[in-house]
């Protein structure tokens, strides 16, 4: 049996970065060790052609000759000499006629490719020159002034409107937004011009003109050395209005009276860094150099790949490294791949996850035979790198489309009651395995039925979205947040006690309170309860949700709106 080598590269934050750093640096100096060879592998072409002779033809030279501008044809593009990789090409073309005695003419044809040895020698001598400008260039070239960062929290809000103002500062607040408010036109330009904000909320009508905000806005812009989004709020509800806001540059333009989920909604929208997690691809094959150069592979494509050397071991890797599509040879020691695949289509939480086998079998019966039993694709081997990273990142990208649709609540966006459950499953399993803690929230919309009744139920969905918003604002990224059903939500706080449970959910708690939520019959508040059950305080999902549910009811019958954490 073969060691089993696990490794990983599993962190986004700390593993990630370090290695796309890593991975330029080895392309930069591939490149200059290329450019190093570049004049030794022409020189070798120029030989073998200056010890052919046109009356007798060393096929097996003319051979070798065509393999070298084959390579060269083929890499040269790779590392940016356009020019020379397509005369190295055509040069091949000539060459390969040659072998095939495919002209009419040979002696034109052996005339034809002389011509086209010395392009390919003009060509390098180009390039050379070319390499040398371009690092003049690059050290007289002084640097381009550098942009300043956005605050990406930091929110400039204008609004004359000084009791508005107030209150809409105190609940954009509550969404984790730094808001810096402005009563009026004066300052906002020179505080834009000490800190660059993530966005500008800004009024359309000032007493210095109906649209002085956008006449501001405009000249904003215009001095910026980058985009700053921008949000009209207006009791103008005409098309000149709007016409105005978007020539002054605003992306978005909302008509009083304001509702906060919409606003919020345009805010994210619009300062939301669009960075998209890597896909997490599982290698399963017991050759451990050819498993680790398919990782190093898709690492550089910046996926997050683990390999297992072990097949027997597959189990605890797929719990603790949550994979999008698993990528497995065919024949392993211990165990083929098609019996592997039945084993984790047989496990509930990876029935539908996509199983790519990449192997050497070219038998096509046998392709289709070890398909039907589980897998979703084969590559065969030797399979390019820029092949393999399309098939990996094409159904990797359709897997968690898919996922999207099934996993996840139309309303809020949130993991619906089943994919909630079974991430807390997880959470239990992992937990076990590291020893840790965490711990499992329910929360419940108070007195929600009534809010339906008297406002109406697009009003109560408004409601459901804006508390979802906020757990996502005020939760970390590797919490998990749910919404369990109706009015209700689940959040899964990993390496957090009860202690520090109670403090982060009754902080949301207490911001909630704080907004202000718009009707046809004018504003009103909500607030919601909590229950909280800690791990391994309650050792199992169903204790835990039973806990945490006792919790809650108890919180829901003595007065509501405070959390509870229920002891063991």
């Amino acid at each position: 049996m073969k060691p089993d080598s696990s490794l990983q590269n599993t962190l986004p934050g700390a593993a990630a970065k370090p290695a796309s750093v890593s991975s330029q640096e080895k392309l930069r100096l591939v490149r200059e060790r290329y450019l190093r060879n570049l004049p030794e592998c022409l020189s070798r072409i120029a030989c073998y052609w200056s010890s052919l002779h046109e009356d007798s033809i060393n096929r097996e030279e003319l051979r070798a000759l065509h393999g070298m501008l084959h390579t060269l044809a083929g890499s040269a593009p790779s590392f940016g000499l356009t020019k020379l990789g397509a005369v190295a090409r055509e040069t091949e073309t000539l060459v390969w006629d040659m072998l095939e005695d495919r002209s009419a003419s040979p002696h034109d044809q052996w005339l034809r490719t002389s011509l086209a040895l010395d392009e390919l020698q003009a060509a390098f001598g180009e390039t050379e020159e070319e390499e040398r400008a371009r690092i003049r260039f690059e050290e007289s070239t002084p640097l381009a002034p550098v942009a300043r960062e956005k605050n990406s929290k930091l929110v400039f809000l204008v609004e004359d409107d000084v009791s508005l103002l107030q209150n809409l500062t105190v609940q954009i607040e509550c969404f984790d937004y730094h808001v810096r408010s402005f009563p009026g036109l004066a300052d906002v330009k020179k505080a834009v011009a000490r800190e660059v904000p993530a966005a500008i909320i800004m009024d359309l009508m000032f007493p210095e003109g109906g649209v002085a905000g956008a006449e501001l806005v405009a000249d904003i812009l215009r001095e910026a050395a980058q985009h700053i989004p921008v949000i009209f709020i207006s009791q103008r509800h005409d098309f000149t209005a709007r016409l105005e806001a978007v020539r002054a540059g605003g992306d978005a333009y909302l008509t009083k009276p304001l509702h906060i989920s919409r606003l919020i909604e345009k805010l994210d929208q619009l300062t939301e860094e669009r960075q998209t997690d890597p896909y997490r691809i599982l290698i399963i094959d017991d050759d451990p150099e050819l498993s680790q150069f398919h990782a190093l592979t898709l690492q550089q494509n910046g996926m997050l790949t683990r390999v297992v050397n072990d097949p027997l071991k597959v189990v605890e890797h797929l719990v603790e490294f949550n994979p999008e599509l698993i990528l497995m040879d065919m024949y392993m020691e211990g165990c083929y791949g098609d019996e592997l695949a039945q084993i984790i289509r047989q496990m509930e939480a990876y029935v539908s996850i996509p199983i790519v086998y990449l192997s050497a079998e070219t038998r096509k019966e046998r392709q289709f035979r070890a398909m039907r039993i589980g897998a979703d694709d084969f590559l065969t081997k030797p399979i390019k790198p820029d092949h393999l990273i399309s098939s990996v990142t094409i159904r990797a990208e359709r897997m968690r489309i898919i996922r999207s649709f099934m996993e996840r609540d139309s309303l809020t966006g949130l993991l619906n009651h089943t994919k909630t459950k079974e991430q807390l499953d997880l959470a239990v399993l992992r937990a076990r395995r590291s020893g840790g803690t965490f711990s499992f929230a329910m929360i419940d919309i108070d007195d929600f039925k009534s809010i339906n009744d008297t406002y109406g139920h697009l009003t109560g969905d408004r409601v459901i979205v804006i508390l979802s918003r906020l757990l996502q604002q005020r939760l970390r990224k590797t919490d998990v947040v749910g919404r369990y059903g109706g009015e209700e939500f689940a959040v899964v706080l990993m390496d957090t006690s009860a202690e520090q449970a109670f403090r982060v959910m009754d902080e949301i708690r207490y911001s909630f309170e704080q907004l202000r939520h718009e009707s046809d019959l004018g504003e009103f508040a909500v607030t919601f309860s909590c229950g909280i059950a800690s791990f391994p305080d309650f050792h199992d999902p169903v204790t835990l949700c039973r806990e945490a549910d006792k919790a809650l009811y108890e919180v829901k019958t003595s007065g509501r709106n405070r959390v509870l954490v229920r002891e063991p």
